[in-house]
């Protein structure tokens, strides 16, 4: 059989040289399917040229997919309409639309809040839900992490606090509330608000994101933040990294780190539990919740884990932060090899799965 096309697709300038971050993230990939003689090459994704990438898509086999969801303000609108279409014309695409919907918003923290990675979730898809819903999680609570269901870098993410507590009384529109902005780069200060003008700050992230998810503060944040990364079902390696958002400032953090965070194997001890966990309950959980089968799974995809309450035993307990399958790198460059292997068997095998009509039965 003739070896499959390939494209490994990215935003950014088309007819321009391929940006050093493309190269050094996609390099080692394309290597990986060279070895298996295996024709792999980037195809430069842009808003004002989806005519163009469509007739380079439709000369491929299959694309791998490197797009965030916001980027440099502009959103998957566009891409995700044109990969339905190289979907239905028989090209294999990862991540397909349609499992994006299904796992990779934050929405699926709400679908999988009762698997043993899950908390405590409200979901709202409309300003009108969150209106009515939010004030009385907040008052139970105290403290809640607000969420919007399509972002990347915490755009959309939001910590909101009553600055007495949680109490029996429901705060109203007028009510004081702490908010706290999520900078992926460092922390931020909290900002005095009222409810009311907070929950209008959100109407925004209804148009492009569809829905609004909270869930409690994990206050053990500080200890960092795990991220697990899969091929389809498969561990493939970790990183252990410390986000700064939503961590309280003291006015003397250090400048953003440019040194890039260490990629573990998949067999680190350090991580052995939580790969039983993954590989034992999660994962397979995950795909019965959703539907999916082994190969509905993005071909490189990761799970960012935050440290929960210690269990009566001492042992550390998870919580699911979010999925990403949208733009996943960097990740581990040993899964390199992996990759290409299982990318290029699935192509092998025939035509993709049909598109998923709806991602899941709501609940």
């Amino acid at each position: 059989m003739t070896q499959p096309r390939i494209g490994l697709l990215w935003r950014g300038e088309r007819g321009g040289a391929v940006s050093p971050r493309a190269e050094a993230m996609l390099g080692p990939l394309l290597s990986a399917f060279a070895d298996q003689g295996v024709a792999a090459r980037h195809v430069i994704y842009a808003d004002d040229a989806v005519a163009e990438v469509r007739s380079e898509l439709l000369d491929l086999d299959g694309v791998l997919v490197w797009v965030n969801p916001i980027q440099e303000g502009a959103t998957r609108a566009k891409l995700d309409a044109l990969l339905r279409e190289v979907v239905a014309a028989g090209v294999w695409v990862s991540a397909r639309p349609d499992i994006i919907d299904a796992m990779g918003t934050k929405e699926v923290l709400f679908e999988t809040r009762d698997l043993g990675w899950g908390t405590d979730v409200g979901l709202y898809r409309s300003p009108e839900e969150l209106a009515h819903g939010f004030p009385a999680r907040l008052a139970a609570n105290g403290r809640l992490v607000i969420k919007q269901a399509r972002g990347t870098g915490g755009t959309g993410v939001w910590r909101v606090e009553l600055p007495a507590g949680p109490g029996r009384e429901v705060p109203g529109r007028d009510s004081a509330v702490l908010i706290q902005r999520a900078d992926a780069r460092r922390p931020t200060p909290f900002e005095p608000s009222t409810l009311g003008d907070f929950l209008d700050r959100c109407d925004k992230y209804f148009a492009w994101s569809g829905s609004i998810i909270d869930q409690p503060f994990q206050e053990r944040l500080e200890e960092g933040m795990i991220r697990a990364y899969f091929v389809h079902d498969e561990v493939v390696g970790f990183c252990h990294q410390w986000p700064k958002g939503l961590v309280v400032a003291t006015g003397a953090e250090e400048a953003p780190v440019s040194t890039p965070p260490k990629m573990e194997d998949p067999d680190t001890p350090a991580y052995a539990s939580l790969r039983s966990k993954a590989d034992s309950e999660w994962v397979p959980g995950l795909k019965d919740r959703l539907g999916l089968s082994t190969h509905d799974l993005p071909a490189i995809w990761d799970a960012d884990f935050l440290y929960g309450p210690k269990a009566a035993s001492g042992e550390d307990t998870y919580v699911l932060c979010e999925i990403n399958v949208q733009a996943v790198w960097p990740y581990p460059p040993q899964a390199n090899p992996r990759l290409a292997e299982a990318v290029t068997a699935r192509i092998s095998e025939g035509p993709p799965a049909e598109p998923r009509a709806a991602p899941y039965d709501r609940i």
